[in-house]
Formats: structure tokens, sequence, C-alpha cells
């Protein structure tokens, strides 16, 4: 999560920031560089939660001196609104249908596959049309008694 950014320019004019973030081990400091600061800007926001990618270089031959950069900053919002593809859903008893059937999911992209324990048996179904399941819907059925998701 961004606690603060520091928006600075070279001599060449060029933008870059120094982002100060927390994470659950503590808070750090990284240097985000032109390209990826003005290629993210809008997601650079202090109170942003934040995925990033990075990679951990050698400066010298030695491989003394690390050097990190910065190669992908995706929004967590992003990463929780992405679509999901699939989803298999393991019911233990008949309920767990009724519980799914509540629901009334309404159509979507997400194919979805229930597998339902009867008499030391599974069956597996596929739903004829896809589904809209997002990853707030997943961790609702989760919760639910009788239910798996994965």
């Amino acid at each position: 999560t961004i606690l603060k950014v520091q928006e600075k320019k070279t001599q060449k004019g060029t933008s870059y920031a120094i982002i100060k973030f927390s994470d659950l081990s503590g808070v750090f400091e990284l240097f985000v560089f032109s390209d990826v600061f003005e290629n993210n800007r809008d997601i650079l926001v202090e109170g942003n939660s934040l995925m990033i990618t990075l990679v951990k270089n050698y400066v010298d031959e030695s491989k003394v001196q690390k050097k990190i950069n910065i190669r992908k900053i995706i929004s967590m919002k992003e990463v929780i609104d992405r679509p999901i593809d699939q989803v298999k859903i393991k019911i233990q008893n008949l309920e767990g249908i009724k519980k799914i059937n509540d629901l009334k999911l309404k159509d979507g992209n997400t194919k979805i596959y229930i597998d339902v324990e009867l008499n030391k048996k599974t069956l597996t179904f596929q739903l004829k049309g896809n589904r809209k399941i997002d990853h707030k819907m997943v961790n609702l059925l989760k919760n639910e008694k009788n239910i798996e998701v994965s």
C-alpha cells in the first residue's frame, strides 16, 4: 500500500518518483523511474494497494551490489476485479445445490463445474451457460458450510 509519493525531476526534466510503501513486513521506499512512473501515474496514489513485479540484478561482477527494478505495477483492485475463467464447486449434500441456486447467478464469462458427492460417488456437472463469478462471489461461496471452491 502506498503511504507517500514524492515526484521529482531529473536534470534532463524527466519525471520519477520516490514512493514509500508498507506491507505486512514493514515500510520501504522504491525509486520508480520515468517510463514505469509515467505508465502507472494514475494508480500511483497514496492509499492505493498494488502488486509489484520486481527483478533483481547485480551491478558488479562480484555480485555484491544488488539492483532491484520494477517490471510491472498492477492495482489490487484490478487483480480482484479480474474475470475468472472457470470455477469448480464441490458440494457435499443437496443443501449446497440450493445455496448455489439461491445466488441467482447472472450470465457471464465463467465456466462453472459442480462436483456433487452422494453415496460415496462424485458426480460432475458443467452448467450449460457461463455465469458471472468474481473474487467476491468466490469468497462468499468459500464461507458457506459444505461447499468448497477452487
